[in-house]
């Protein structure tokens, strides 16, 4: 379940920002140095001035703030999403008034029901595409190509068109292919490293014994 959390929760960033609870976000980027503030939007300038921590008590960190459909949504993990929304300005949940606090929560819950849609509406099959899509893209982002690389690979298919056609230079420019190439050098990076560790058997069918072939027998003839 937390690979799909994962999962949804990636997939669905662009979706969270472009509903209501655009509302919350637009007051903690913008609300920051702002005296007067909308009514619903968090006064953040407050939370700056001596004492303001004291003005709730805040609770311990494994709290559990909401219940969706059964998952549990401790503090920490409002707090966490909180300090990313803010750029670290500000990392307390239950410094937020209540009605900001619903909008949070609602932002967190999405990616479980999104998570619990797909474990009932997708195969077995789907799920195993969407987590092999999940861990490919992550995994590319880790891993580098120089200059040096795409430019020593663009000379080899450079060479090998002129060895195929020596009256043309049928390959095209170098910037209008390089990040084709990259897609395919790291691809192809990635690959290596997993058949690199890869214990691999292959199972080679049995021979068939030879068939006897019988001599027809003659049969004795009768009158």
């Amino acid at each position: 379940m937390r690979r799909i959390v994962a999962a949804a929760g990636i997939s669905m960033g662009i979706l969270v920002s472009s509903l209501p609870a655009d509302h919350l976000k637009n007051c903690l980027a913008d609300m920051m140095h702002k005296k007067d503030t909308m009514p619903g939007m968090v006064d953040l300038s407050r939370l700056d001035s001596p004492g303001a921590s004291q003005m709730k008590k805040s609770r311990p960190s494994n709290t559990v703030i909401a219940i969706v459909n059964g998952h549990k949504i401790r503090k920490k993990q409002a707090d966490a999403y909180l300090k990313s929304r803010t750029k670290g300005k500000v990392a307390d949940f239950d410094l937020l008034p209540p009605k900001q606090q619903k909008r949070l929560v609602k932002e967190l819950a999405l990616p479980l029901l999104i998570a619990d849609a797909a474990k009932k509406e997708l195969s077995s099959q789907e799920q195993d595409a969407a987590y092999v899509n999940m861990w490919l893209r992550k995994k590319a982002s880790s891993v580098s190509v120089s200059n040096a690389e795409l430019h020593t690979l663009y000379d080899q298919l450079k060479q090998k068109a002129a060895e195929r056609n020596p009256s043309k230079n049928i390959i095209p420019p170098f910037d209008s292919i390089k990040n084709k190439m990259k897609s395919q050098m790291i691809e192809k990076k990635i690959m290596d490293g997993l058949m690199k560790n890869a214990e691999i058997e292959v199972s080679v069918p049995m021979a068939m014994p030879p068939m006897m072939i019988r001599k027809p027998q003659k049969m004795p003839f009768k009158q």
